[in-house]
């Protein structure tokens, strides 16, 4: 395996890359059967989403990853025969500060009804507050059970004409990239600046 992966991973140390190793190893004999999962959902109703179908197998999982689907007996067994899996929603854009709770009570919302991730857009908060509300937002969303990502806001202000104070240049962008949780530029509202090629609009999106 060493071989397939070597270029994949360049700014880890040995010890983690053979760790990684090790777990692929072990997750896909584990798929193949050569090892009994841990958990097995016995029986359970599943979506394909590569079919967009629901069928009945086995569900097998090997340290929290589901492994593989077929026929398969476990340590543990859980008997879903009643039951459907899904995976997780992920909401691709959203606004946690128009929800008008703390990120921890909308994860709380949100995550009995399958949305497992979200990703965040803080333009409002920062055209609140700056820099100061993103930052509230990046650290309050922290270690949650919803995964919270997010996108730097493109346009704070807003507009040209708004007075808040606050504005998120290239700058900003290219700092808070730096953060693992942030993946991206938000929507670029700013069209207008696109098209004239406003010099700072094409920063930011250089910048991202």
């Amino acid at each position: 395996m060493g071989d397939f992966f070597d270029g994949y991973f360049t700014n880890i140390t040995l010890e983690v890359y053979m760790g990684i190793c090790s777990d692929m190893k072990r997750d896909i004999q584990t798929a193949l059967g050569e090892i009994k999962p841990q958990l097995v959902f016995k029986n359970a109703t599943y979506l394909n989403v590569f079919t967009n179908e629901f069928l009945k197998g086995d569900i097998a999982v090997s340290d929290g990853i589901f492994a593989g689907i077929g026929e398969y007996s476990g340590e543990h067994e859980i008997d879903a025969s009643d039951y459907t899996i899904v995976p997780g929603f992920i909401d691709g854009h959203m606004h946690l500060e128009s929800s008008i709770v703390t990120p921890a009570e909308y994860a709380k919302a949100v995550i009995h009804h399958g949305t497992s991730a979200v990703i965040a857009d803080p333009h409002e908060i920062a055209n609140v507050c700056g820099k100061a509300g993103i930052d509230y937002m990046i650290e309050a969303s922290d270690n949650l059970p919803v995964d919270v990502y997010f996108m730097v806001p493109s346009c704070v202000p807003a507009t040209q004409f708004d007075e808040t104070g606050y504005r998120i240049d290239h700058k900003n962008v290219k700092k808070y990239l730096d953060n693992e949780r942030v993946l991206g530029l938000a929507e670029m509202m700013n069209y207008p600046g696109v098209i004239t090629c406003d010099r700072e609009v094409i920063k930011k999106l250089a910048a991202a």
